[in-house]
């Protein structure tokens, strides 16, 4: 009769762990793959954000010397460093401010058409509130000088749904007032003046607004 053999608890312990040690590793490998992902997930994040920053200052740089040569009377130069500038650093606000700031130069220099253009294509991308405002303000002035009075008018009110400030949606409602009267539409003139004396009475809009309502009403209010 054969003798069975019990295996000693030094053989079973290391036969277990034998086979305990591959299911180990593979969990080792997960946790280390993950660590190394989210390291790598975070360098990327901190990369992305680091060269936005640099992008931004360095737009910002730019924008200022476009300024500075634009107050200086040099439009010409400013006009083309600030094309540069939209083109290189899309995307960042100061390529924003800069649209806006070039066809301000565009207007000086008598390109109110030009300007009306390029201030529609940017509006085109929707810009954020406080880049939208301005940008329908100057818009309706460029439309103003090429006597498109109902579109200047149109520009300006969609300025004041756009403006944050209430002086500003003041302002831009009056200013779409004056447009639509020219244009000759005395209702949407009339209701463009109502809305800032009704909406905003402390504005320093509010006493313009009454005279103009004034004199389409023959003084009925």
């Amino acid at each position: 009769m054969a003798t069975i053999v019990q295996p000693t608890t030094r053989e079973r312990t290391s036969v277990e762990t034998t086979a305990a040690a591959p299911w180990y590793r593979a969990r080792s490998r997960q946790l280390i793959t993950g660590v190394v992902a989210l390291v790598v997930a975070g360098l990327i994040a901190w990369l992305l954000v680091s060269s936005g920053r640099r992008k931004e200052e360095f737009a910002a740089r730019s924008l200022n010397q476009a300024r500075a040569a634009a107050e200086a009377g040099n439009l010409p130069l400013a006009s083309s460093e600030l094309q540069k500038l939209i083109q290189s650093y899309k995307g960042t606000d100061a390529a924003k401010e800069a649209v806006i700031t070039l066809n301000q130069v565009r207007m000086v220099n008598g390109q109110s058409e030009l300007a009306a253009v390029g201030l529609r294509e940017f509006l085109a991308t929707n810009p954020p509130p406080e880049y939208a405002a301005p940008a329908y303000g100057l818009l309706g002035s460029a439309l103003e000088n090429a006597k498109k009075w109902s579109d200047a008018g149109d520009a300006f009110a969609s300025g004041a749904k756009a403006a944050e400030l209430e002086y500003l949606k003041a302002r831009y409602l009056v200013e779409a007032g004056r447009a639509y009267r020219e244009a000759g539409k005395t209702q949407a003139a009339e209701t463009s003046y109502r809305e800032v004396i009704q909406k905003y009475p402390k504005s320093s809009s509010m006493t313009e607004a009454q005279v103009r309502l004034a004199e389409l009403t023959d003084g009925k209010m």
